[in-house]
C-alpha cells in the first residue's frame, strides 16, 4: 500500500522511515530544494550555519540511554550519526549572577542549592518531584508509539508507574514550583529552559517542562557532528535503502478525498499521486484550510483545532566570526542572557518587537570547532517572539525592525563575548516570517500549539486526522514540540499507519 508524506521535517522523515521499514511504499514530497525542515543548515560566505538545533534531548549514551535512543537504534539512525555530548547543561547570566549548570541530577541539584542556600530545602524537594515525574514520562512516552492499545503488561501498571505525572497533568510548572520555592531568583533559574518550550512558568505544562528538564539533566544534552543536517541525511539514506523515495521541489497543493477517505495528492503543476495514506508534516490548520479545503473538514475537527492556540515563533541572528569565540572570552556552548528574574514579563514582551528580556547565545564552536574554518567561529543569537507584530509591518518597516532587533541582540551578546560585533564577518537574520516562508507552518510556530497544561502530552492533538487515511506528525501533535518530541511523533504516526495498512490487507 502507498503512503505519501507531505514535508521532510524530522516528524515526516521519522514517520516515512518507520512506514518503509514495515513494508509500505513511501513517497516523501518536499517543497524546498533542501530536505530536513528545521533540521538543516545553510551557507553564507565561508560559514555553514545550523538552522535551529541548540541542544538535543532524549538521546543519551549507550550506558545511559534516553527515551529517544531505542527508537533511533531500531531505525538504524545511531549507526549513521555521531552525537556529541555537551560538557555542561547551560550557563545562566543575570544582572547580578552568573551560573554554570552541570548535567547529572545530584550535581545539578547541588549547584542550585549552593547558589541559593536560603531556598536549598525547597529546591531539593521540588527537584525530587521533578525527576520522579520525568522518569514517569519516560515510561509513558513509548506507549504512544503503539498503533493499538499497548499490551496489558504496560497498561495495568500505569496508575503506579505514572502517579506523579497524572496528579500534576493539568497544572503549570509555576503552580507546582510555587509550592516549594518563594524566591523569584531560583525560580527563574529553574525555569531557564522555558524558551525551549515557548511558555512562561504560569502557562507552561508541568509535564512538558519536567520531561525536558529531566531528559537534559539526567542524560545530558547532545549535539550532532555534521549539524542537524547530518541527522536528516541519515533518515533519507535509510529511507531510500528501505525502498522509500524523496522528491524535492515538489510542493503539494491539494489532498484528494472521496467519501471521507484520502485518495491521494496533487502537486504544483497538476501531477496527481494516488495514495492509500497521507501523512502531513505540515500543521493541521494549514493542511485542512489549504490542502483539503475548509468546507470539507468536519465541524467537530474544526472545533478541536479552534480550541488550540498557536505558540511563538523565533528570531535568529547568525554570526560568522573572523575570530574564535574563545578569543572573545566565550567558551560555553549555551548561554542564556536574562534582563532580570521576571520570566512572565519576558513572555509578555515576546508579543511586541523590541528589546528582548532574554536571549540565548549559542557558541557552536565550543562543541564542534570543525564547524567553521580555522581561526573563526559560529555563534547564533536567539529569542522567541509571536508573529502578529511582524505581520503588521510594511516592507521597509520590516527590514528596519529586523535590523534594529538584530543590532540590539548583538549589543547584549557583548556582555559574554566582548568585541563580538567587531569580530563579525557574516550576519544573517531570520524572523517569524522567515519561518513561515521556509517551513509553511502557521504563524511560524516552531513548537506547534502552545504547550500549556490543556495541551500537554495526554491531551494534545492525536495523529489521526479528520479523514480515513489522513495522519499528522510533528510539533502540533502528541507528544509536543522540539526535536525529540517531533521524532517520537513520527515514530508513533508511522506505526499507526503501518498497522492500519495491515488491517486493510496491505502487504506493503
Amino acid at each position: 500500500m502507498k503512503a505519501v508524506v507531505i514535508g521532510s521535517g524530522l516528524g515526516g522523515l521519522t514517520a516515512a522511515l518507520t512506514m518503509a521499514r514495515k513494508g509500505l511504499d513511501v513517497l516523501v514530497l518536499e517543497k524546498n530544494a533542501i530536505p530536513g525542515g528545521c533540521a538543516t543548515s545553510f551557507v553564507r560566505g565561508r560559514f555553514e550555519f545550523e538552522v535551529s538545533l541548540h541542544e538535543l534531548s532524549g538521546v543519551g549514551l549507550e550506558d545511559n540511554p534516553g527515551r529517544l535512543y531505542p527508537f533511533l537504534d531500531e531505525l538504524g539512525v545511531l549507526d549513521r550519526v555521531e552525537f556529541i555530548q555537551t560538557p555542561e547543561f547551560h550557563r545562566s547570566v543575570f544582572p547580578d549572577r552568573d551560573l554554570r549548570l552541570p548535567v547529572g541530577e545530584a550535581a545539578y541539584t547541588a549547584a542550585l542549592c549552593d547558589a541559593f542556600p536560603g531556598s536549598a530545602d525547597g529546591i531539593r524537594a521540588f527537584l525530587e518531584q521533578v525527576f520522579i515525574t520525568g522518569r514517569e514520562v519516560t515510561y509513558f512516552y513509548p506507549l504512544m508509539a503503539y498503533p493499538t492499545l499497548p499490551p496489558p503488561s504496560r497498561v495495568l501498571p500505569l496508575p503506579f508507574k505514572t502517579a506523579h505525572m497524572m496528579r500534576y497533568a493539568l497544572l503549570s510548572w509555576g503552580e507546582v514550583m510555587d509550592r516549594y520555592i518563594d524566591d523569584p531568583a531560583p525560580k527563574a533559574v529553574l525555569s531557564q529552559i522555558w524558551s525551549y518550550l515557548g511558555q512562561p512558568p504560569s502557562r507552561l505544562s508541568y509535564t512538558f517542562m519536567t520531561s525536558a528538564l529531566h531528559s537534559y539533566v539526567s542524560k545530558g544534552p547532545m549535539y550532532i557532528k555534521g549539524r542537524s543536517q547530518a541527522l536528516s541525511n541519515a533518515f533519507i539514506e535509510l529511507l531510500q535503502e528501505a525502498g522509500g523515495e524523496l522528491r524535492l521541489n515538489a510542493p503539494v497543493v491539494r489532498i484528494h478525498t472521496e467519501g471521507r477517505q484520502v485518495t491521494g495528492v496533487v502537486l504544483e503543476g497538476g501531477e496527481e499521486v494516488q495514495a492509500d495514506f497521507v501523512v502531513s508534516n505540515l500543521d493541521p490548520v494549514t493542511t485542512c484550510t489549504e490542502l483539503v479545503g475548509a468546507d470539507d473538514v468536519p465541524g467537530m475537527y474544526w472545533n478541536r483545532l479552534r480550541s488550540c492556540t498557536m505558540g511563538p515563533s523565533i528570531f535568529n541572528v547568525y554570526l560568522g566570526l573572523a575570530r574564535t569565540p574563545e578569543s572573545l572570552g566565550l567558551t560555553d556552548h549555551e548561554v542564556f542572557l536574562n534582563e532580570g528574574y521576571d520570566v512572565e514579563d519576558r513572555w509578555q514582551r515576546m508579543k511586541q518587537i523590541g528589546s528582548p528580556g532574554e536571549l540565548t547565545v549559542t557558541n557552536y564552536s565550543a562543541v564542534a570547532p570543525e564547524k567553521s574554518p580555522p581561526g573563526t567561529g559560529i555563534v547564533v543569537l536567539t529569542t522567541l517572539g509571536y508573529i502578529d507584530p511582524w505581520l503588521e509591518l510594511e516592507p521597509d518597516d520590516y527590514v528596519a525592525a529586523k535590523n534594529r532587533l538584530a543590532d540590539e541582540m548583538i549589543r547584549r551578546a557583548e556582555r559574554v563575548a566582548p568585541g563580538i560585533r567587531g569580530a563579525t564577518e557574516v550576519v544573517e537574520v531570520s524572523t517569524p516570517l522567515t519561518c513561515v516562508r521556509y517551513t509553511g507552518q502557521a504563524a511560524g510556530a516552531v513548537y506547534g500549539f502552545e504547550q500549556t497544561p490543556g495541551e500537554t502530552t495526554l491531551y494534545r492533538l492525536s495523529h489521526g486526522g479528520p479523514f480515513k487515511g489522513l495522519y499528522f506528525t510533528g510539533a502540533f501533535t502528541q507528544p509536543g514540540g522540539g526535536f525529540e518530541p517531533v521524532m517520537l511523533s513520527g515514530c508513533a504516526a508511522g506505526a499507526k499507519v503501518a498497522h492500519r495498512a495491515g488491517a486493510r490487507g496491505g502487504e506493503g
